[in-house]
């Protein structure tokens, strides 16, 4: 009786697992096709990889926030996210409006071991699902350039800030990148804007001072703007401590 009851369970067993295959319910599988619908993350884990633990360590050290809760907006496939994660002690939450991305992103997150320390949520920048005063760090790389409307976007990074907390919103690359890997990134990125028709083509859209002026004119006063050459463009939003 014992091995007809073990049988039937291991016949069960390779059912379910023929099912599972059939039906491409594997873990591998599903990693593959969220890859598939959101192409970015050939060039996150490619040619981009070297960006991020970079990027986490300056702000780190800029801004010496590493504990609390912390807010990457547009964050796609989690990546810096995560290399947050690995360099303090901060929950992160990495919003996306792209479905495909956060999913893709709690599937990298559990394959890291991040698990509880980044979670992936849907939501809109100009809009976050998330309550104020919020997040003592809210960082947000490449993503401002595409937001339809840029002022709700910062105004939102402000309303969920903390007081006492910091926004660093922009894009590009960290100055304590390796210059040589830096050099080829803004050479590939070059290249790859002049070949698509320039990067306005895409969406693309610039910060500008205006939008500083508007966002002082909103209430945003502590916001300046840091232009650092072959670096970026980046925002630093201080929200004052009560």
């Amino acid at each position: 009786m014992r091995t007809k009851k073990m049988l039937n369970c291991v016949g069960l067993s390779i059912m379910l697992i023929a099912v599972m295959s059939v039906c491409g319910w594997s873990q591998d599988s599903y990693k593959d096709q969220l890859i598939a619908k959101y192409p970015f993350y050939s060039t996150a884990t490619g040619r981009f990889a070297p960006v991020y633990p970079a990027l986490a360590k300056q702000i780190v050290q800029d801004f010496g926030i590493t504990k609390g809760i912390c807010v990457d907006v547009g964050g796609g496939c989690g990546c810096l996210a995560m290399a947050l994660a690995k360099i303090t002690d901060l929950k992160i939450y990495n919003l996306d409006i792209d479905p495909w991305a956060v999913r893709l992103c709690n599937v990298l997150v559990d394959e890291a071991g991040l698990t509880g320390r980044v979670m992936a949520i849907e939501g809109d920048a100009q809009n976050m699902p998330l309550r104020d005063n919020f997040a003592d760090l809210v960082v947000s790389r490449g993503s401002i350039f595409f937001w339809p409307d840029q002022l709700a976007g910062l105004k939102e990074c402000y309303r969920i800030l903390k007081p006492g907390g910091v926004a660093y919103v922009g894009g590009g690359f960290s100055r304590i990148l390796d210059p040589e890997i830096r050099d080829e990134l803004v050479k590939w990125r070059t290249q790859s804007a002049e070949e698509h028709g320039g990067l306005e083509s895409a969406g693309w859209r610039p910060i500008t001072r205006e939008l500083l002026r508007q966002a002082r004119k909103a209430g945003i006063r502590h916001i300046r703007l840091r232009r650092e050459p072959t670096v970026g463009w980046w925002i630093i939003i201080r929200k004052p401590a009560q």
